[in-house]
């Protein structure tokens, strides 16, 4: 079932180029809600429009004597109005924002996959109920982490929620990013544009542990020193390439002893974004996502943009 509520764009009725695309999850909640207008918000900053998707669960009763299952249809009509109360309370913020509404019989994690295949951006909530109830705390969270097709904006809290009038609210002073090595630089070019977008700057950290083959104690200073400068240097590489490609965003880098984790989430108390790499696993590894990526999108205090990336 698909309902639309939707302005025209000026390009699309001239047949100027298409529109990118924002697709957002929601289930009704104050917390999906919260997603919805970041979402909005998002696509208006992108020039993009907005599709806000709905999960009506696949009927669990079991089938009647003539094999037939319940029919969903009274759900689909509340799910329906869901949706289109949704786009207009956009719409009272966004008047020139082109939004439409799907409502898609069944898995949260299968619909909004599909959605985001069409996407430049993939929104959801830290929390929510019904179709999309602990969206990032289970199965469905891995799922949509693990295979996102385009970068996920997770909105966690009140942080980063649009204000009354429909602006995005500055909670933070920089864009802090994860990076592991070299093949992070997808990771970094999302956290640069990010800054450009906000002008903000970007806080890159590399977190790495003591090696062990060199003893168990603490390193003593110019040991530390000396292991710390090699791990700049592979911070380095990563970032050396994106520097270039975003000349006009500042940006301090740091490579710091410690778990890597830990550091990245105690690093968004004061930042605007957080931005973690995803990579494609095969097999049966396909639904893990990074302990990093995981611990962030689960305890950051800011939201979160996950990249995808091989």
């Amino acid at each position: 079932m698909n309902t639309a509520v939707a302005t025209v764009d000026p390009l699309q009725a001239s047949g100027g180029p298409p529109l990118g695309l924002v697709v957002v999850g929601t289930d009704g909640s104050e917390a999906g809600m919260r997603a919805v207008m970041r979402a909005a918000a998002e696509a208006v900053r992108r020039g993009a429009a907005l599709r806000i998707v709905h999960a009506v669960g696949v009927p669990t009763a079991p089938p009647t004597s003539h094999g037939d299952r319940p029919p969903v249809i009274p759900a689909q009509a509340a799910a329906a109005r869901l949706v289109e109360a949704a786009a207009a309370r956009v719409l009272r913020r966004h008047p020139a924002l082109s939004v439409d509404g799907d409502v898609e019989v069944g898995l949260p994690g299968d619909v909004l996959l599909d959605a985001a295949g069409r996407a430049e951006l993939l929104v959801v909530s830290s929390r929510g109920r019904g179709g999309f109830a602990n969206l990032l705390l289970g199965s469905v969270a891995r799922f949509l982490a693990a295979r996102t097709p385009c970068p996920m904006l997770v909105v966690r809290g009140e942080r980063g929620a649009p204000t009354d009038d429909g602006d995005l609210a500055l909670d933070g002073d920089r864009v802090v990013v994860g990076i592991e090595g070299e093949a992070d630089v997808p990771t970094a070019r999302a956290a640069y544009a990010e800054a450009r977008r906000w002008g903000l700057p970007v806080y890159a950290v590399h977190a790495f542990a003591w090696p062990g083959y060199l003893g168990p104690s603490e390193p003593a200073p110019h040991e530390l020193k000396a292991v710390t400068e090699a791990h700049n240097v592979c911070l380095d590489s990563a970032l050396d390439p994106v520097r270039e490609a975003f000349p006009d965003v500042f940006a301090t880098a740091e490579a710091v002893l410690g778990d890597a984790a830990g550091t990245v989430v105690a690093a968004t108390g004061d930042a605007t974004v957080a931005v973690v790499g995803v990579r494609r696993r095969h097999g049966l590894l396909r639904h893990l996502v990074g302990h990093v990526a995981h611990s962030v999108i689960e305890h950051a205090e800011c939201p979160v943009l996950v990249v995808p990336h091989t």
